[in-house]
């Protein structure tokens, strides 16, 4: 009798990028760049993902990557159009991981749809009304992303009729564009409907009032909601903190929110939520659980909270200003409209059941 093993349906077929992805916990858009080397992947993850692609035996499609090399180097190829993804919180900063996980899913897809993306820093020490206006005229770019401005820094002013715009959050500024975002309400009901599940009964929101005015206040929106079915003896006023609030500030003001209130669980935007608590003498989750409405690095299995799928995000923001260029549809639309990329629960030993 033959001790060979059946074969897998893995090993049966050819690995696949989604198989790679889901062995590494990455999203595919993440791989796919990482496995071409993209600069925009840290060395040390591209590092983990190439390993774990040799490993399963994953394979390069050959007529995939011919075609490829043949309109990225083939003579009768033009130069890939260009968009413009405009950025506001200063040159030279590290992108935070929820905004990294969106631009690499705005790459994938203007690559994908054959464009080139042309990242773009407005404010201090770089552009402003002015030389961004020259930059694009330059540069024949009449596609502009908005990717996530963070209200309190720079603004920009365009004449917006020129260009096919799509914003991602930003609802603070202009243009009145299409919007495509994370659904915040949903996340903070759903969250809160988990929570409640769990046993919690006293569970307090803590967000930023940036965060709040780049969403159209959706996370308070979502909350308040939640509040309205419940006993007035269990509402827990919203923690709203100040712009620029540092972490070691913010630690103790969550903390002092905690006890005065009795919160049994904080929700919160901000992934190091755990660390500040922590630091400030609270046990997690013995004295007090928490649960982060924004989980985006796929390794952060450590955290109850909201998974939001960002690189879509990203994706979607494109795909809706290549449609426009493509159809001249250019100025912000007549009626507006918001696109909500839907998120997921996931359960973590920060907030455990309590019964």
């Amino acid at each position: 009798m033959s001790s060979t093993p059946e074969p897998t349906a893995l090993s049966a077929r050819r690995p696949t990028l989604k198989d790679v992805a889901r062995e590494t916990g990455y999203h595919i858009t993440t791989i796919s760049l990482a496995l071409r080397g993209h600069t925009s992947i840290p060395a040390e993850t591209r590092s983990r993902i190439e390993e774990a692609a040799q490993r399963m035996g994953y394979q390069r499609n050959p007529v995939f990557h011919a075609l490829s090399r043949f309109r990225q180097q083939g003579c009768v190829r033009a130069p890939a159009p260009r968009i413009a993804y405009l950025e506001n919180y200063g040159t030279g900063i590290v992108r935070q991981p929820h905004r990294q996980v969106m631009y690499e899913g705005a790459l994938q897809q203007a690559e994908l749809l054959g464009y080139q993306l042309d990242v773009l820093s407005v404010g201090e020490d770089a552009h402003d009304a002015r030389s961004l206006s020259h930059y694009l005229r330059d540069n024949h770019i009449t596609g502009v992303v908005l990717a996530a401005f963070q209200p309190g820094f720079a603004e920009i002013a365009l004449n917006w009729d020129d260009y096919a715009v799509a914003k991602i959050h930003s609802r603070h500024t202009e243009p009145n564009a299409t919007v495509v975002a994370n659904d915040q309400l949903r996340e903070v009901r759903m969250a809160y409907r988990h929570l409640a599940a769990l046993g919690y009964e006293r569970i307090g929101l803590a967000v930023c009032r940036a965060d709040e005015d780049a969403c159209g206040h959706r996370h308070t929106a979502g909350y308040l909601m939640e509040l309205a079915s419940i006993p007035p003896d269990r509402q827990v006023p919203p923690l709203i903190f100040p712009y620029n609030t540092h972490g070691e500030v913010l630690g103790d003001m969550i903390t002092r929110w905690v006890k005065r209130h009795q919160v049994d669980v904080v929700l919160c935007n901000w992934i190091s939520i755990r660390e500040m608590i922590e630091r400030c003498g609270l046990r997690v989750p013995e004295e007090v659980a928490c649960a982060c409405l924004c989980l985006c690095d796929p390794t952060s299995t450590h955290l109850a909270g909201v998974r939001p799928h960002l690189h879509l995000v990203g994706e979607r923001a494109v795909s809706i200003v290549v449609t426009h260029l493509k159809s001249g549809q250019l100025g912000p639309p007549e009626i507006p409209s918001s696109i909500y990329v839907q998120s997921t629960w996931q359960d973590g030993p920060t907030a455990p059941a309590r019964r």
